[in-house]
C-alpha cells in the first residue's frame, strides 16, 4: 500500500513538472508616453500562439500642475516572431479612455474653461513597435503611438519595461 501510495506521488509529481506550460503568457509593465498618453502601469496576457495576439489593459495618467487625468489605456496586438521566439514586432489597435478631453500635445492647453470642466474623451491610438523579453523574464518594448482624437492626430512614442510572469 505504502509502495503504491509513494507510485503515485512521484508520478503526479512528476506529471505535473513536465506538464507546467513553459511559456510565459503575462506580462506586466510601465510604459512613458505610449497608449496611456504621459505614462501608464498596464498588464498584458498573450491569449492564442498562432496568430499570436496579445490584449493589453492599463492606468496611467497626463498633464501637470494645476490638474492630472486618469487615463484607461485598452489594446489588442498582433505579435510576429522575428528570429529568436524572445523577439518580435507588434501592431495594435487601442483606445484610450481620457478623463478629460484636452487638445492633445506635449503641453496641454490650461485655460481657466478647461480648468473647471470634466468631459471624458477617447482617444483612438494605434501602435507599432518592437517587443523584446529577455532570459531572466524581464521585458522591454519600443513603439510609435499616434494618438487620434477630435482635435487632430499627434505622433507620439513609447517606451516600456516589465517582467514577464
Amino acid at each position: 500500500m505504502r509502495t503504491n501510495f509513494l507510485i503515485l506521488i512521484i508520478t503526479f509529481c512528476s506529471y505535473t513538472a513536465f506538464g507546467q506550460d513553459l511559456n510565459k503568457k503575462n506580462d506586466v509593465f510601465i510604459e512613458l508616453l505610449g497608449n496611456g498618453l504621459l505614462g501608464s502601469v498596464n498588464y498584458s496576457r498573450q491569449l492564442t500562439e498562432k496568430p499570436m495576439l496579445e490584449i493589453r489593459a492599463g492606468l496611467g495618467a497626463y498633464g501637470s500642475d494645476p490638474k492630472t487625468y486618469l487615463t484607461i489605456p485598452v489594446s489588442v496586438n498582433y505579435l510576429l516572431n522575428i528570429g529568436s521566439k524572445h523577439t518580435f514586432l507588434f501592431a495594435g489597435l487601442g483606445t484610450t479612455y481620457t478623463e478629460a478631453d484636452v487638445r492633445m500635445g506635449l503641453i496641454i492647453d490650461y485655460t481657466e474653461e478647461f480648468r473647471n470642466t470634466r468631459s471624458a474623451a477617447v482617444n483612438f491610438v494605434p501602435s507599432i513597435g518592437y517587443l523584446r523579453y529577455t532570459t531572466k523574464d524581464f521585458s522591454w518594448r519600443i513603439s510609435f503611438t499616434p494618438v487620434i482624437n477630435t482635435h487632430g492626430f499627434l505622433p507620439s512614442f513609447g517606451l516600456g519595461l516589465g517582467k514577464r510572469f
